[in-house]
């Protein structure tokens, strides 16, 4: 799955490193992320790991170099510098946050976790020009009811807009651009930016959660209309979170698509 970058966003040349597999001059990632603690020469080390659900609470982490050493250097992506993306694995419960960094590389947020499951928490963070997604799981104890698998769809409603995704079915492999259309009342919304750009999307592949980070290539904000270069890595089941800020609004809707050979 292709990591789309916003035109504001330059990747450097990871200080004359040769690239890590999987990583491109674009600023993409090839494969999927999220899949490991430990990726690109650097290592995910959480503050805990069982979390009681229904209880608000403040969870740090550090991000450790090859060396061992806490690493307190980052650079903004679309306008952060570090995305929390949370969700139980039954690809519900979803939760975008930003966490605070400390002088000493500490990083901190608080969350709430509403209810109990096994959560994979990803975080999405840029070091010397190089995008990096490390994933934990989080365990909330409790007898956890997981929802069923909607069926595939493609409209959707939220606060009032609807929203429909385009085309229909996606080929595994291939680069295609896909377009959310944002209505109110039947005519388009005019999208206000959201995190420097027009909407940010999360994809999860249904089992793994392998995931996709990226954010909308350039269109404008009076056609309601949000584009992003996708490519998805295998056939199966992805869920699509999609947030928007129509009229100051924000908007997070989820959608459900297979991926399948044409």
């Amino acid at each position: 799955m292709a990591h789309d970058h916003h035109d504001s966003e330059q990747t450097v040349n990871n200080h004359g490193r040769n690239p890590p597999k999987g990583y491109t001059d674009s600023g993409s990632h090839a494969l999927p992320g999220g899949l490991t603690v430990a990726t690109n020469g650097l290592l995910l080390k959480p503050s805990e790991t069982r979390i009681d659900p229904e209880k608000t609470r403040e969870w740090a982490y550090q991000i450790h170099d090859e060396e061992g050493n806490v690493v307190s250097e980052f650079e903004e992506t679309h306008d952060q510098l570090a995305h929390l993306i949370l969700v139980r694995r039954d690809l519900t419960r979803f939760q975008h946050l930003h966490p605070t960094l400390a002088d000493d590389g500490t990083w901190s947020v608080e969350f709430t976790l509403p209810d109990p499951g096994v959560y994979r928490a990803f975080v999405d963070i840029r070091v010397d020009g190089q995008p990096t997604t490390l994933g934990v799981d989080l365990l909330s104890s409790g007898p956890a009811q997981y929802d069923a698998h909607p069926r595939p769809m493609h409209e959707t409603e939220a606060m009032g807009y609807e929203v429909e995704l385009t085309p229909e079915k996606v080929p595994p492999g291939e680069t295609i651009s896909i377009e959310f259309e944002v209505r109110q009342d039947g005519h388009a919304a005019y999208l206000e930016s959201y995190l420097g750009a027009l909407g940010h999307l999360v994809a999860l592949r249904d089992g793994d959660l392998a995931y996709l980070h990226v954010h909308p290539k350039e269109t404008d904000p009076e056609d309601g209309i949000i584009r992003f270069a996708v490519q998805f890595p295998t056939a199966g089941r992805y869920r699509l979170f999609l947030q928007a800020k129509p009229a100051g609004e924000l908007i997070t809707t989820s959608f459900d698509v297979y991926s399948e050979e044409r």
